[in-house]
């Protein structure tokens, strides 16, 4: 996560409130800084912008997973608006309004080892080194182009606190923290695995330079919640709010505070005898608990882009070649010889179904969080994608790209489009473009430019205009 440290104005008596306000309290000879949620005395009488003019906030964030889907039960039968949900996304039923499924297109698939794939997939580049042994045709791990996320940090950075927040799920395999990565790609960006210091991070900001701010580990040193130190300053600025802002307020801390409990129960419980790893969610175990950290690790990232902590985000539920076991749907072999030995099967098709209900469950906390006149998902856009169509046959065609949210307005959302032409395009980048463009990013072109040795063109300026709006 990359910071920049910013200054919180004091609450005065004015009618509007900026949007760059904050709850700020001491703990001990710590200070603690608390973001808040966009506030009806933050934004114009319609709710259509900023008090002061500036358009409501934009976000952006990956959901990636490794495994691949499997076809028959990801591709809807119908297109446009209103079509039945395949089994792998019926977690999506209650969002379907926000959902933009793109079919049909492909990749150049010149490099069909797990290494590359995730180069391919998100930024539509890879490395051609050719001197790493290995199977697959290229093996080099320093994808020339940034990941779509850090892309579009690229143009808004020093827009928030945090640039962006990459967090991890699944810690199996080789390949963690290795689904972002920053412009040349030797710099990827690292995906905190755990809730508790992802908690300590976001919510525990101070101002000023060279102190020792609070954070989780103090509070609870204390015997003091971070919400508590900064309720004298909350209490000042709900004497200001109207009754809907009061309560927004009221539904935001008792959210955080929520968390501080949920993260504060699971970790006393890893204290007793026979639970030593329940602290990293299994992280050393055999049976990760996905699902539970997935959940607290949703309502942490909502309430940061609730609070415009950060706009971009990735979140890598499992890394390329991920070997997490899905004991949860009766699978006791890890998941990357699984994709190999099962790949279509129904095995393959709960696992998918699995990774879906968490990816649903983001947007459901994001939909949560009123903003303006609607939502915070309404104004955010994820692209969720995996390193392959078909992982056990390192297939790029009919590459799996499921766009979740209303970015905004910029694209149109609640529909499946399939590319018209499905088995004769190599048009899997646009989706890429088409993700950038939709909210708001001014991006000519992206992909890697053809070269000697065989390396593909996947360059491309051109995005769906079927789908933006």
């Amino acid at each position: 996560m990359t910071t920049k440290r910013i200054v919180r104005p004091a609450f005065g008596t004015t009618t509007r409130l900026g949007r760059r306000s904050f709850l700020r309290g001491s703990l001990g000879a710590s200070a603690v800084c608390l973001g808040l949620p966009l506030l009806d005395i933050m934004v114009n009488d319609h709710a259509t912008a900023l008090a002061g003019g500036d358009p409501l906030p934009v976000r952006f964030g990956v959901f990636y997973w490794g495994g691949g889907v499997v076809r028959d039960t990801w591709v809807p039968t119908e297109t446009g608006q209103g079509f039945a949900l395949p089994d792998s996304l019926q977690p999506f039923a209650e969002l379907r309004d926000y959902l933009t499924l793109i079919t049909g297109t492909n990749h150049h698939n010149s490099s069909p080892g797990h290494i590359p794939a995730r180069g391919i997939a998100l930024s539509a580049s890879h490395d051609p080194n050719t001197s790493i042994e290995g199977v697959g045709t290229w093996r080099g791990q320093n994808h020339p182009e940034p990941s779509v996320d850090a892309l579009v940090a690229e143009h808004w950075q020093g827009l928030t606190p945090f640039t962006s927040v990459e967090v991890g799920i699944c810690r199996k395999g080789p390949y963690k923290s290795n689904s972002s990565w920053k412009r040349g790609g030797d710099v990827y960006n690292r995906h905190e695995p755990d809730p508790v210091a992802l908690y300590d991070r976001l919510f525990s900001m101070g101002v000023g330079e060279g102190e020792d701010f609070g954070s989780l580990g103090a509070s609870r040193q204390l015997g003091r919640s971070m919400l508590d130190v900064v309720m004298e300053d909350a209490t000042r600025l709900q004497a200001r709010l109207g009754a809907n802002d009061r309560q927004r307020m009221e539904q935001h801390l008792e959210g955080l505070r929520a968390i501080e409990r949920r993260l504060d129960d699971y970790a006393a419980s890893c204290q007793q005898p026979g639970a030593p790893a329940g602290l990293d969610y299994g992280d050393n175990g055999s049976n990760e608990q996905k699902e539970a950290k997935a959940q607290v690790m949703s309502e942490l990232l909502a309430a940061a882009l609730a609070c415009d902590l950060t706009r971009i985000f990735s979140y890598e539920w499992s890394a390329t070649q991920s070997e997490a076991v899905y004991w949860e749907v009766g699978i006791d072999q890890e998941h990357h010889q699984y994709n190999h030995d099962n790949s279509q099967g129904d095995g393959m098709k709960a696992i998918t179904r699995f990774i879906m209900q968490s990816y649903a469950y983001l947007a459901e906390a994001l939909r949560q969080r009123p903003e303006g006149a609607g939502t915070v998902l309404d104004n955010t856009l994820i692209l969720g994608t995996s390193a392959h169509a078909i992982a056990g046959a390192h297939n790029y065609t009919d590459h799996p790209y499921l766009l979740v949210g209303g970015a905004g307005g910029g694209i149109k959302a609640g529909q499946h489009w399939r590319h018209p032409n499905p088995g004769g395009n190599e048009d899997a980048p646009k989706v890429l473009l088409t993700a950038v463009r939709a909210v708001g990013v001014e991006q000519e072109a992206l992909g890697q430019v053809g070269g000697p040795g065989g390396v593909a063109d996947r360059r491309v300026s051109e995005a769906f205009g079927e789908v933006l709006a």
